[in-house]
């Protein structure tokens, strides 16, 4: 089994554990060995790629990196930019460095 074979697994396995199974993502880390907010990154990238961690990752990136090339915007516009997107994306986000309040 090649290396992103078995990541593809593990990939599943959490996005799986984490919906399905509705364990938290502490659980989840400390069964395949890693910390929650990489449990995190795995299941939101998850969700944007609709179940396929690569292609959610891509978007993000590709929407990131759009944002990013805007030169007039502001370190904290970006920030914004990217979470209003991935909320419209119905990816539920954590409180970030600029926000005021948390977001659901």
């Amino acid at each position: 089994m090649t290396k992103r074979t078995e990541k593809d697994t593990m990939y599943s396995n959490i996005y799986a554990h984490y919906w399905k199974e509705a364990m938290t993502l502490e659980e989840i880390g400390i069964k395949y060995g890693v910390t929650k907010a990489r449990v995190w990154q795995i299941v939101r990238f998850n969700q944007l790629g609709n179940g396929d961690y690569y292609t959610g990752y891509k978007a993000y990136m590709d929407k990131k990196s759009e944002i990013d090339n805007t030169p007039e915007l502001t370190t904290k516009q970006r920030s914004t930019q990217l979470r209003n997107w991935l909320n419209n994306q119905n990816i539920r986000l954590i409180k970030g460095k600029y926000d005021s309040s948390t977001v659901g």
